[in-house]
């Protein structure tokens, strides 16, 4: 606060007059003399101040005339002093390890002259969309064929994580591509993420081509839905999830895994999308053998959580995805739930999003 520093008991009432220092005392200066008995010392915001004053007198409460100052208000104990370790004291632990840095964190650890600071590094990711049918966002797709609409997709949601994620674009249903794919792996990258080419079928040859070129399997397949396909492998240092090519099962295992995998890369103490509990506002069905997660939007209303399944057509029907906020986790074999149940979900979009009125069914 720029104004005077004072000792309270200088001020009994309003109107007092005191002796003005001569020398005003700014930002960055040496901290000034104590105050003596009846004095007043110009200050500026910023600066250091006089080791036994006991307020600051706002210049606009203050009144200079010929060498002195008349205080117009009588100021209240330590008003406007900003004491040394009152925000943070000696020994306040500021970062803890496997904490994402904001802007906030850098600061904190500027002020305390952390320069380095130790961090993990970013992980570093490849982004790979398999099949023949697959043609550029920019084509007019043919009788057969679909626009990529994974490699984008999985490309963003990489960075909404801050981690920087490359396209690697189209890789055909073809061994020989395939098998360059996985040969090339890590050069680049600390995570390879690929969508299609998982499942069963006789043009699913990335399983095959990752342990021919030395990849070990840590899983193929889970018992979910949808994303059952999905695949796990490692070779050395470098990691490989393959993803399903069904839009809304490459999102659920990109939220499921890829969040999992990758925030352990950078040291993420809690890896993965947060989970909530919130009550349903409607009915579920029992759920089967595998477990399930369902698109859904979920908000805060009255203090309580509510969540709200959102009717989709399948693990094609991204116009419907693209709607949820949170994936609702029913557990294999889960008796049918009606509304008002409380459930596990996990939340994919931060914040929570009313519904939108006019939402599809």
């Amino acid at each position: 606060m720029d104004g005077y520093a004072v000792l309270l008991s200088d001020v009994p009432r309003p109107g007092v007059w005191l002796a003005e220092r001569a020398s005003t005392v700014g930002a960055g200066d040496a901290p000034p003399e104590p105050i003596a008995p009846g004095e007043a010392v110009r200050v500026m915001t910023g600066a250091p101040l006089p080791p036994n004053a006991t307020a600051v007198v706002p210049v606009e409460q203050c009144r200079r005339e010929g060498g002195r100052v008349r205080l117009e208000t009588v100021p209240t104990a330590g008003a406007h002093l900003r004491r040394q370790g009152e925000s943070i004291a000696a020994g306040t632990v500021l970062l803890s390890i496997g904490r994402r840095l904001a802007g906030t964190d850098i600061a904190l650890a500027a002020m305390a002259g952390t320069d380095p600071a130790p961090v993990f590094r970013r992980p570093r990711i490849t982004i790979a969309a398999t099949g023949n049918e697959i043609v550029p966002v920019s084509a007019r797709p043919a009788p057969g064929q679909l626009r990529d609409s994974n490699g984008p997709m999985l490309a963003a949601l990489c960075r909404e994580r801050g981690w920087p994620a490359k396209l690697a674009g189209r890789v055909a249903d073809e061994p020989g591509r395939v098998e360059r794919l996985f040969a090339d792996a890590g050069r680049e990258e600390d995570l390879l993420l690929t969508s299609g080419g998982v499942s069963a079928g006789d043009f699913d040859l990335l399983p095959r081509a990752a342990e021919k070129a030395g990849f070990e399997t840590v899983f193929h397949g889970v018992s979910m839905r949808p994303g059952k396909p999905v695949a796990f492998a490692r070779r050395g240092g470098t990691l490989w999830l393959g993803l399903p090519g069904n839009p809304v099962s490459a999102a659920v295992c990109f939220q499921l895994f890829a969040r999992e995998v990758a925030g352990r890369l950078e040291g993420d103490a809690r890896p993965g999308a947060p989970l909530i509990t919130a009550r349903l506002t409607r009915g579920l069905k029992a759920a089967g053998p595998r477990e399930i997660y369902r698109d859904a939007l979920w908000e805060t209303a009255g203090g309580e959580c509510r969540v709200e399944p959102l009717s989709s057509l399948g693990s094609h029907d991204l116009g419907a995805f693209a709607k949820a906020n949170a994936l609702i986790r029913i557990p294999p074999g889960s008796p049918a739930l009606e509304a008002g149940a409380i459930v596990e979900c996990l939340v994919i979009r931060e914040g929570g999003w009313p519904p939108e009125p006019d939402r599809a069914t």
